[in-house]
């Protein structure tokens, strides 16, 4: 860690923190945790995401104070948990502008350094990881408060200690973080096992429409369908992550229609393939296994570009 970090969050009177659009659990978990700890050493601080909080994470304390137009000035900006400036949406596009330094924390091996200061460990399963080394530097005593937010995002960025990603670090820490009073049982069972029934519905509305590309698994999910099924946030409710685990596919492939004619790419492979690279080249970014972007254009352009980068980049890494 470059130690400038908690000096200058130690210095800061207003600090924004900006997590990445379509947030997952590691995203609104770091975003949390980093909040709590900053609000221990009496700071005050503005937490930001351009899309909502989705439902399955509204178990963590705090959620509700996120919002999706931070407002007034700031002597501090961090980002969290995204690879790239795009990723972090309009509340960091405004922070831009600032006279104010802007860190980067982030685990993402596609991470594109672009803040003043760049914290990229690639080796931590979850940027909730790296948010509890930051919490100790700060000698901020590990409350429960922030202790379930950050089990939050390591459970979840590892799929419940399931991904090839998982090492003795993110077991150590989930284990510190429950002594300081995190439930485990209740962030599996909120995170990861329940869905709500407005996303069940949005995936029997996309399962049918799944197709196979050579070894690609792929699907969409138009906003009308998210209308039509009450889903609030641009997500797929994590239907990607069903998909990839089919016996005949190396590589699974959401597209979620969004707003203003972009079109979200949520890429997942099995181990041994990698997705990264492809997504990177597309302007978005992510690990081996899990990746994606955000592409201006219709679905059926988005569809095939992408389709065929991922066609040559099997080739290239002999899954075709």
């Amino acid at each position: 860690m470059d130690p400038r970090i908690p000096s200058l969050i130690e210095k800061a009177e207003r600090a924004l923190i900006v997590t990445h659009i379509s947030p997952d659990g590691d995203a609104i978990g770091s975003l949390l945790g980093l909040g709590w700890a900053l609000r221990a050493l009496g700071k005050h601080s503005v937490l930001a995401c351009a899309d909502p909080v989705p439902q399955p994470f509204h178990f963590l304390p705090g959620h509700q104070e996120i919002v999706r137009e931070p407002e007034g000035t700031f002597d501090l900006v961090i980002g969290l948990d995204a690879s790239d400036p795009q990723r972090l949406g309009s509340p960091w596009q405004q922070a831009e502008g600032l006279d104010a330094p802007k860190i980067v924390i982030d685990h993402h091996v596609t991470n594109l350094h672009f803040g003043d200061i760049n914290w990229v460990d690639t080796t931590a399963a979850a940027t909730a990881e790296m948010i509890y080394e930051l919490v100790q530097a700060l000698d901020v005593p590990m409350n429960v408060d922030i202790a379930q937010c950050l089990l939050c995002g390591v459970v979840t960025d590892t799929r419940g200690f399931r991904t090839s990603n998982t090492t003795p670090r993110s077991l150590a820490i989930a284990t510190r973080l429950m002594e300081a009073g995190a439930d485990l049982n209740l962030v599996t069972e909120q995170a990861l096992n329940r869905k709500p029934l407005a996303v069940l519905r949005l995936w029997g509305m996309a399962l049918p429409r799944m197709q196979m590309r050579g070894r690609i698994l792929w699907s969409t999910v138009t906003r009308q369908m998210r209308e039509e099924t009450g889903v609030n946030d641009n997500g797929d409710g994590g239907l990607v992550n069903v998909l990839v685990s089919a016996n005949e596919a190396d590589v699974a492939v959401v597209f979620t229609e969004r707003e203003d004619n972009r079109v979200e790419v949520g890429m997942r492979a099995k181990p041994g393939f990698d997705v990264s690279q492809v997504a990177l080249s597309l302007g978005g970014g992510g690990h081996p296994q899990a990746a994606g972007c955000v592409i201006k254009g219709s679905l059926e352009e988005v569809q095939e570009l992408v389709l065929s980068a991922l066609e040559e980049s099997l080739r290239r890494q002999g899954g075709e």
